[in-house]
């Protein structure tokens, strides 16, 4: 599954578009925080590129508003809480900030980090790099990662298919009797 924001897609003359909070794509959400002690600051705004700016890439990639002196980042979980893997994810420079951080937060309270440094090539700082997770990132239930000046897109990460608790084969089952004994005393009626 890919979060890739194409339904920010706009077609509007302003160079980005304000989205609202929490974003909610794929049945995943998208907040933004700051490392601010102060809660009126809340972490910024989210933004998304239209094809008016010159930054565009091809795409709605998102990035967030910087809280001057504190930075900012993303966080992004699942609806439903559960858990899921980090693939890759593109990244682009909105400036000469090369650095991006990535932390994966798992449900026994543990954590993973990768850090990323993309390089800064002043001609051409605005195109998107694939950056690829590995094993570390499998079964987080929560993510945050750097959106001072970076814009992020196509967030590629896997779902566990969903196991049946075993409660859920008892009621199948005694379902599947159900009609079994059912089919069987018409059979049983027909005949006689």
């Amino acid at each position: 599954m890919v979060v890739d924001f194409n339904s920010l897609l706009s077609n509007t003359t302003n160079h980005t578009v304000t989205v609202p909070k929490p974003y909610i794509e794929d049945g995943f959400t998208l907040t933004t925080g700051s490392g601010s002690p102060y809660t009126s600051y809340g972490g910024g705004l989210i933004y998304a590129l239209t094809p008016s700016n010159p930054h565009w890439l091809g795409s709605p990639a998102v990035y967030s508003g910087v809280i001057t002196n504190y930075g900012s980042f993303f966080t992004l979980e699942r609806v439903d809480g559960g858990v899921f893997d980090l693939l890759s994810m593109d990244v682009a420079l909105l400036n000469n900030y090369p650095h991006f951080d990535v932390y994966g937060y798992l449900p026994n309270g543990g954590s993973v980090h990768q850090y990323n440094s993309i390089p800064y090539i002043p001609q051409n700082y605005n195109s998107f790099q694939t950056l690829s997770y590995g094993s570390n990132f499998k079964g987080v239930n929560k993510l945050q990662f750097s959106s001072v000046y970076a814009q992020v897109d196509n967030i590629n990460l896997s779902v566990a298919a969903a196991v049946p608790e075993p409660e859920t084969y008892v009621m199948m089952l005694a379902g599947l009797g159900l009609i079994g004994a059912i089919a069987r005393r018409r059979k049983a009626k027909q005949i006689s």
